[in-house]
């Protein structure tokens, strides 16, 4: 801003982050080629050796990761894909250079990104990001800005950084060709008011939802009632009550349900299977919420046989914030509640428009493309973990649920879900006291869950907690229960 003299730039590269194979002779166009080299120390901005052709060895984040050094904050590796050439390109070669490390450190100093000040057990509300992923968002946003993203080369990386989010999605969720399925979102709020809107309802159609929603889900249903449809709202005891109950619900005529994978209020998993399965048998649609579900329990969507999913980037998948998705079965089927420029495949200025024969129907606008890279570095470090991330849950969990029973707290979940979610209700009641104090004098973070119905305490947890916290989140606990008591 201003009339001052600017600070003079770097060149951004015009084929630093171009995806598809190309020639060096741009013909002219924007972003004309220069040397590699001078645009990683652009990209990276922050050291001279950041360019790994081979990596490291590393120590797994199974181990004892308490020896060993955090990643230096300021260097992000990104990774060449085949040589980094100087010469004239092939169309068909496709030598590129990734801000997305697929063989990503993963050990627990390299993944946490708390401070060591104080415990941290809302992993339900937010992950937080890991650093890898963070810092892989940042790198290339410098980029994009340094190539302007409606250049040509700007907007060309955008949309391939866009559909290599899809993919890794889709793959992630247990359908490795299902891409198309895939409309980006900015939240699973933002995904299940897009869905719920777009259900392809007959007028005055029965909604069925459950108890254990979150709003994000719930409110959008409500809000359906102004269209004059109606809605149930199905408890959940057992499973056994609770199929029934839907089964009844799509007796009386319902076409749709809205549920849960795992549940936010108690951490309980829902038998989505089966709502589903009783949803197919009534010619209805069935939406499922995965927010709470996908980075800390499997996930498969084909598994499921739901016609919808929403899930997000911040929470248990430790992602950037404003970044989510939904899978769709059938995208032909919806016809969007809500449309703009990138909905569209064709329009005219009488009137017509024809939309994307797949999901980005749903997509309306532009979105930080920068967080989705950050998606798809979080994914890489999923992907590296494995299995460890549920057997360490379910070890935390063990451990967790064996000091609440040692309180005078009551379990509102059951033992033997696979979540990292506990919620624990105090039987003197003033959760939101304890959960107030726990932060005011101890330093620790839990989350009061409470309404007309429960006043509990959620205690959400990762793979990347230690046995000591949980210890030493027990001994909170028996404290601010004996002050209230």
């Amino acid at each position: 801003m201003g009339s001052g003299p600017r600070r003079a730039r770097p060149p951004a590269d015009a084929e630093l982050h171009r995806r598809a194979g190309h020639r060096r002779d741009r013909g002219g166009r924007t972003g004309c080629a220069r040397s590699r080299a001078a645009v990683l120390a652009v990209a990276i901005a922050v050291d001279p050796h950041p360019v790994r052709v081979r990596a490291r060895g590393r120590a797994s984040v199974g181990r004892d990761a308490r020896a060993q050094a955090r990643t230096a904050g300021g260097v992000v590796r990104v990774r060449v894909h085949g040589p980094v050439r100087r010469g004239p390109r092939h169309p068909r070669d496709d030598d590129r250079v990734t801000f997305v490390d697929d063989r990503p450190e993963t050990s627990v100093q390299a993944l946490n990104a708390l401070n060591d000040d104080f415990l941290y057990f809302n992993v339900a509300g937010s992950g937080p990001t890991f650093p890898i992923a963070q810092r892989a968002a940042e790198a290339y946003r410098t980029w994009m800005n340094g190539v302007g993203m409606f250049s040509h080369v700007g907007y060309e990386s955008y949309n391939a950084e866009l559909s290599a989010t899809r993919a890794d999605l889709a793959s992630f969720i247990g359908d490795p060709e299902g891409a198309s399925r895939i409309a980006l979102a900015q939240s699973a709020t933002d995904g299940l008011n897009t869905l719920i809107a777009s259900l392809p309802l007959e007028p005055g159609a029965l909604i069925v939802t459950t108890a254990e929603e979150h709003p994000a889900a719930l409110l959008p249903v409500y809000r359906r009632q102004d269209r004059g449809d109606r809605v149930r709202v199905v408890a959940l005891h057992d499973d056994e009550r609770f199929l029934a109950d839907v089964a009844q619900a799509f007796n009386d005529g319902a076409q749709a349900i809205v549920l849960s994978l795992v549940s936010c209020r108690t951490g309980r998993r829902l038998p989505v299977e089966a709502a589903a399965k009783l949803a197919r048998e009534a010619g209805a649609i069935s939406v499922v919420d995965c927010a709470q579900a996908l980075g800390q329990i499997p996930v498969d969507v084909r598994a499921l046989g739901v016609d919808a999913m929403v899930f997000l980037g911040h929470k248990w998948l430790h992602g950037p914030l404003a970044t989510g998705a939904t899978w769709i079965a059938d995208p032909g089927r919806w016809t969007p509640s809500r449309v703009g420029w990138r909905s569209r495949a064709d329009h005219d200025l009488e009137g017509h428009m024809t939309l994307n024969d797949d999901a980005t129907r749903f997509e309306i606008g532009t979105v930080d493309v920068a967080a989705f890279v950050g998606i798809r570095q979080a994914l890489a470090v999923h992907r590296a973990l494995g299995a460890w991330v549920g057997r360490r849950v379910k070890e935390l969990r063990t451990r967790v649920l064996a000091a609440v029973s040692e309180l005078p707290l009551d379990l509102l979940g059951r033992a033997d879900d696979p979540t990292g979610i506990v919620v624990v209700q105090p039987r003197s009641g003033g959760a939101a006291e304890i959960v107030q104090r726990a932060w005011d004098e101890d330093r620790v973070v839990i989350k009061h869950v409470g309404d007309q119905s429960m006043d509990a305490i959620r205690i959400s947890f990762w793979a990347l907690h230690r046995d000591a916290d949980v210890d030493r989140l027990s001994a909170v606990l028996a404290k601010q229960l004996t002050v209230r008591a």
